[in-house]
């Protein structure tokens, strides 16, 4: 009877094991968009999900926590700016039981997958860039759905460290022939963002490529106080009264500049 009983319970753990396997195997890639989420405290959003966990598609969704959170009660449609194209990723399962990571993502913009390897303390993703044609960044939340600005984004990185919810390394982005709705002059400008995290925080720094609106300030990231940004902005002579009532809405007037201010 003890060895019956035995032999059953046996059967029963087997098929738990055997259930469990096959959940993980196969768990949907919906289960990577739940992370995602909690992880950029519901700043970066994975929507149309498809294939498993270790291996699916997606496409991202930038958003305002406040934003989504005021939608939600409203029952309204996700706001966000939906980043064209879709990005795809892969994770081997068998270097996790060692306690590494051996993974890729790639998003349709690239040319190749950009690596991901380390431990599950720490994780470094390989070089790599994106590109996209053309961003609406107004359905962002505050200041941008007051700017309304569009134009083409593009971001390329070096290799970048993640431990333990700090971020060490630099990226850049650039917005290209930038425009806003506020504003007859297309384009105000281009301009790059630079992106040097250090442990819990990362410094912002923005400057001026070319164009009539110029640009330039800093400021800081991170989990807790979200964006501080302060950057100053001028008017070329040539645009500067077509741009006078742009640069009275976009920030506070101190004599022939604009202070804009960002989370402070």
């Amino acid at each position: 009877m003890r060895r019956s009983a035995l032999r059953w319970l046996g059967f029963v753990l087997s098929g738990v094991v055997a259930v469990a396997l096959t959940v993980a195997l196969f768990a949907p890639a919906s289960f990577v968009a739940a992370f995602l989420g909690s992880a950029t405290q519901g700043r970066v959003a994975l929507v149309e999900t498809a294939g498993t966990v270790w291996r699916g598609s997606g496409r991202i969704v930038l958003t305002d926590p406040a934003v989504v959170a005021d939608a939600t009660r409203r029952a309204r449609v996700l706001p966000g700016v939906a980043v064209p194209g879709r990005v795809s990723w892969r994770v081997s399962v068998l270097p996790l039981f060692l306690g590494l990571v051996d993974a890729s993502f790639r998003h349709d913009s690239m040319s190749a997958a950009v690596p991901i390897n380390g431990s599950l303390i720490e994780v470094r993703v390989g070089r790599g860039s994106v590109s996209l044609p053309s961003v609406a960044l107004g359905r962002l939340g505050s200041p941008w759905n007051t700017i309304k600005p569009a134009g083409a984004l593009s971001m390329r990185w070096e290799g970048l460290t993640l431990k333990q919810g700090s971020f060490n390394g630099r990226a850049e982005l650039e917005l290209r022939d930038m425009s806003s709705a506020l504003t007859p002059v297309s384009p105000v400008g281009s301009y790059r963002v630079a992106v040097v995290g250090a442990g819990q925080r990362a410094d912002l720094r923005i400057e001026t490529i070319n164009g009539p609106l110029r640009l330039s300030g800093s400021g800081t990231f991170d989990r807790r106080g979200g964006v501080r940004f302060t950057a100053e902005a001028r008017a070329d002579e040539a645009e500067r009264a077509r741009l006078n009532a742009f640069l009275g809405l976009i920030g506070r007037r101190q004599g022939d500049h604009t202070v804009i201010k960002i989370g402070a």
